[in-house]
C-alpha cells in the first residue's frame, strides 16, 4: 500500500469517528463542540477541522453557531397512519408495514410514545 492510499484510508476513518463522536454527543444533549471532539477522540484540533469541513461539505453535520455542530438527519420518513377496528383492536401502517395490534399492545405501545414526547418536549 502506497503513502496516499494509506492518508486516504486514515482522512476517511479519521472522519467517521468524528461523525460518530457528533452524532453520540447530540443523543445524550450534550453539545458537539471542536474542543469536546478533540478530548473524545484525540486527535489534533486540525485534524478534527478538516474532518468537520468535509462533514459539512457532504451534508452530514450543520453548524448550530459557530464551533457546534450536529448530524442532518437524512432519514426519509415514511408515511404513518392508525385505524381503530372493533373492540378495541388498531391496525398501524408505517410505510409497507401494517401491524394489527391487541388493546393490550396498543397500551403497550402508547405508553413508549408517551415517554417519547415528554422526553422530546423537555428536549
Amino acid at each position: 500500500m502506497n503513502e496516499a492510499t494509506t492518508a486516504a484510508k486514515t482522512d476517511r476513518k479519521n472522519k467517521e469517528i468524528v461523525f460518530q463522536v457528533i452524532v453520540d454527543l447530540c443523543e445524550h444533549n450534550q453539545g458537539a463542540s471542536r474542543a469536546r471532539i478533540v478530548e473524545l477522540t484525540h486527535l489534533k484540533m486540525t485534524t478534527v477541522d478538516e474532518q468537520v469541513k468535509h462533514l459539512k461539505e457532504d451534508g452530514r453535520i450543520r453548524a448550530l453557531f459557530n464551533g457546534l455542530y450536529e448530524p442532518i438527519d437524512t432519514t426519509e420518513d415514511r408515511p404513518v397512519s392508525t385505524t381503530s377496528m372493533g373492540r378495541g383492536r388498531m391496525k398501524l401502517e408505517v410505510g409497507d408495514v401494517v401491524l394489527d395490534l391487541t388493546p393490550r399492545e396498543s397500551l403497550a405501545i402508547a405508553k413508549q410514545f408517551a415517554g417519547h414526547l415528554i422526553a422530546f418536549r423537555n428536549g
